[in-house]
Parts: C-alpha cells; structure tokens; sequence
C-alpha cells in the first residue's frame, strides 16, 4: 500500500497493567529503565507462571541495555505468556518472529501470533495485522482489508494506528477519501503525542487539506513534533 512504511515495532503501555501488587515494583522498575531490578523483581514471579510477569520479563530482556539484553531468553518468556493466551505477548512475540529479533525471521508464524492477540482486542496486533495487509506480507496485498484493521487499531486508542487509518482517509486508500476524517484523526494520534502525526498536521494546517489553512496551527504543530522526537 502506497503511504505506508513498515513498522512492526515492540511498542508497550505500563499504564494498562492491572497492576497485581507483587508486579508493581518491577513496573516502577521498568518506568525508571532500571532494567537490572526489574528482571530481578520478575524472575521468581514469571518462573510460578504468573502470564503478566513472563511478559514484562520478555519486555525487560529485550529493551535492556548493554549485557543485561537477552533477546533468546525474552522470546522464550514472551513464548511462554503467549501460550496461556496473554494477548500482549502474543503480539510482541509476533514482532520478534516478524523481524527476526532473537529468533530466525518467521513473518508466517509472526502473522498468526498477530491473529491470537488481535482475536482479544489487542491495539497494537490490530494495528500490525493492518500493515501486513497493506504490504502483502503473508497475507493478499488489500487496502480495504489493511483498513479495516487499522480502524479498529484507532478506535482502540493506539496513536500509531490512529495515525495510519488517518493516511488511508487521505490517501483514500480502501476507504474513500476524507479530508475531514483524515484531519481528526491525525489530530487525536498527534494529541496522543505520536510525533508523525504532528508533522502531518503542520502540512495539513499549511496548506488547509480539509481545514483552513492556518500558519499559526502548523507552526505549533511543527514545533511539538521537534519537541517529540
């Protein structure tokens, strides 16, 4: 799909854990990036199979640092969490197969992990199953059906999402064009503070596609998104 790269990223949200007490200190851990009491504070909890605690330790081992980075072992504790059916896994080990991450690349196996936790609901599966579909990857290259899961990524709330359904409305790109509707949601993804989308609405304001121009609105647009970066 013209005007859509390709980005299967390991994108993660602390804030939407349910917050069992003896995990919180390691998502304190985690939002201070002090990777090294994390993995301590999470081992004894992932090794009783606790599924949140598997996945946040996959999450520590791969984002860590330096020697503290283990991408074999954080495929084999997401792999863990993903077959008792926690949906955040299931979609990060499908970013791992998907680009090779620790793991030989295996985008057939990375397409149906996608499947089991977008089946939950989950953004960011949703998302990436939307941009296998517009790149043809494993999948029929399809516009519409691209669309379709990314509008369900954007109406989940995931920024990125937002941002990519928003290029399909302006682009029209399996959906009709709408320059209204790509305005919106390009500004609910750069109020989510998804700096792509805040140099986009900067163009958008500039050169008034589907608003009225406002020098004022891209220049503050095209500031924020230098402050983002």
């Amino acid at each position: 799909m013209k005007g859509f790269a390709a980005f299967v990223l390991l994108t993660f949200s602390l804030q939407s854990f349910s917050q069992e007490e003896r995990i919180r200190p390691a998502i304190g851990a985690l939002e201070r990036h002090d990777y090294a009491q994390a993995i301590d504070a999470l081992k004894p909890l992932a090794a009783e199979g606790l599924a949140q605690a598997q996945y946040l330790l996959g999450l520590a081992l791969e984002s860590a640092p330096g020697p503290q980075r283990d991408a074999p072992a954080a495929h084999a504790w997401y792999l863990r969490a993903a077959q008792a059916g926690y949906a955040p896994a299931q979609n990060n080990l499908g970013a791992m197969l998907y680009d090779g991450r620790g793991v030989p690349k295996d985008r057939k196996a990375a397409l149906e992990w996608y499947r089991k936790a977008a089946a939950q609901g989950n953004a960011e599966a949703l998302t990436n199953l939307g941009l296998m579909h517009s790149l043809g990857t494993e999948v029929p290259r399809d516009d519409a059906e691209a669309a379709r899961w990314l509008k369900r990524g954007a109406e989940a709330g995931l920024p990125r999402a937002q941002h990519y359904y928003a290029i399909a409305l302006q682009k029209g790109l399996g959906v009709p064009r709408d320059l209204e509707a790509a305005h919106r949601w390009f500004l609910m993804a750069a109020e989510g503070g998804h700096a792509p989308a805040m140099k986009e609405l900067a163009v958008i304001y500039e050169l008034g596609l589907g608003v009225p121009s406002d020098d004022a609105a891209a220049r503050s647009w095209r500031e924020r998104a230098g402050g983002a970066q």
